[in-house]
């Protein structure tokens, strides 16, 4: 028969009395199938013929098993440019200032006190609104960053009503996410951000509890912050009406060799305060560079991809439900996206978020352009744009890796930078997918007693 066993598949190993059968992941459909021993010695033998149909069926369908013709990479490569050129939604990233009141250790931006300024805010919404004479559009969205977003919160006044707009004018719908250190994120303004200006996601961080947290990210005058944090996140979690704002709140928890500790707290805090079913999602996340030299105090990624199994776990223990089996992710970030953009406060225009207001990228190659200098000297080269092809080429380890089509590749920037953006899942999938196992033959309940008495 004309098939062949896909390079992007990941199975698990059994365990001798506890899990007699294996998990299979098929990365190409991001579907899972428990099967038996004698069936996976089959498919890695490609013993087609010895197999029942349909078995045979279900590993066709969840692309398991694939024609002998088919180029593999080629085809995930062109699946995920598809998915580029198909969206619908024009995507774009603001950073409306420089300002951060926060002195974070690991930060490599260059914190001043500059807004966007009244010429380069029309500029910037010409240049949105030019990216419809392109291409038809059904949504905007506008993803609101810093610095600090909410230093400038007269800036996302003054452009969001007038972005909105926009989207109207062209028949789309509309919504904004935001990324703050949650130190502004009061009450009323969290509902002015979801009732008048369509923020309908918010990203906070928060590195540990209190005694990690302050040690690393305090004002730039050293004062604490976790506490004006977290209140702030109490009462918006607890308004009776959370809800139905229809606004989604998750947090993050950057950690590195010297805050892992402050996880498991972190964790057991949250559910103190019975946030289980609010905190939309709960993930943390290794330092990584930002033009400086921040990564070199993270956790080696085996040993991230290690301990994030013990943080999954005691999310379990507290109630939480982290996901555990990782989805397609076709379009990795924005710099694949060709229409896709980011702006400072000083009118420079990027295709990389992690480059504005950081001095190693002041004048890179991630740079297209100044608006003030008028959209006519925008560059069309986007430096990034090619991430799907040099992939295609053989330019990183993606090419050989079965876990490409659930990660994108990872960081383009980082990559062509020499440091590998492979993400946990490389690492811990095999452990995330026994747990999926466990937790769906016993239910939630029995497998998180389970964890309990381990």
């Amino acid at each position: 028969m004309n098939f062949k066993r896909s390079h992007y598949i990941v199975v698990t190993d059994t365990i001798a009395g506890l899990i007699p059968k294996r998990v299979l992941l098929a990365t190409r459909t991001a579907r899972v199938l428990v099967v038996s021993e004698s069936l996976h010695q089959k498919l890695e033998r490609e013993a087609w013929d010895e197999m029942h149909d349909n078995d045979f069926d279900k590993l066709r369908q969840i692309e398991a098993i694939v024609p002998v013709s088919e180029d593999e990479l080629s085809l995930i490569i062109n699946r995920n440019k598809a998915a580029v050129a198909d969206s619908q939604t024009l995507y774009h990233v603001i950073q409306p200032t420089a300002m951060c009141q926060l002195g974070c250790g690991y930060c490599g931006q260059q914190h001043t006190k500059d807004y966007i300024s009244g010429n380069a805010a029309e500029r910037i919404l010409e240049r949105i609104k030019s990216k419809f004479d392109r291409k038809r559009y059904n949504h905007v969205e506008i993803a609101w960053f810093g610095g600090e977003p909410l230093m400038a919160y007269a800036q996302i006044r003054a452009l969001t009503p007038k972005i909105q707009e926009m989207a109207r004018l062209h028949n789309c719908t509309y919504s904004a996410k935001l990324v703050t250190n949650g130190l502004s994120l009061k009450e009323p303004v969290f509902l002015e951000l979801v009732r008048k200006h369509d923020i309908n996601t918010i990203e906070v961080t928060l590195d540990g509890t209190a005694e990690y947290h302050d040690a690393r990210r305090h004002t730039k005058e050293g004062l604490s912050t976790f506490n004006l944090i977290f209140q702030n996140l109490i009462k918006i979690y607890n308004r009776p009406d959370f809800k139905e704002l229809g606004c989604s709140i998750s947090i993050r928890c950057n950690v590195d060799e010297r805050n892992k500790e402050s996880v498991l707290p972190l964790i057991q805090l949250l559910a103190e305060y019975n946030l289980q079913d609010k905190i939309a999602y709960f993930y943390v996340a290794a330092i990584h560079s930002w033009g400086n030299d921040a990564h070199k105090l993270s956790l080696e990624k085996q040993t991230f991809a290690d301990e994030e199994i013990d943080w999954i776990m005691e999310q379990y223990k507290y109630g939480f439900s982290p996901g555990l089996v990782p989805k397609l992710n076709p379009v990795v970030c924005l710099s694949v996206t060709p229409d896709a953009e980011v702006f400072d406060a000083f009118g420079n225009v990027f295709d990389c978020t992690e480059v504005p207001y950081v001095e190693t990228y002041e004048n890179s190659k991630y740079k297209v352009g100044n608006v003030n200098d008028g959209l006519d000297s925008l560059s069309s080269h986007r430096e990034l744009l090619s991430f799907h092809d040099e992939i295609l080429a053989g330019k990183y380890s993606c090419t050989s890796c079965p876990m490409l089509p659930v990660c994108g590749g990872g960081c383009p920037k980082s990559w062509r930078e020499n440091m590998a953006a492979c993400p946990t899942n490389k690492f811990n999938i095999k452990d995330k997918l026994l747990m999926h196992y466990a937790m769906r033959k016993n239910g939630k309940e029995e497998f998180v007693a389970l964890l309990t008495n381990s």
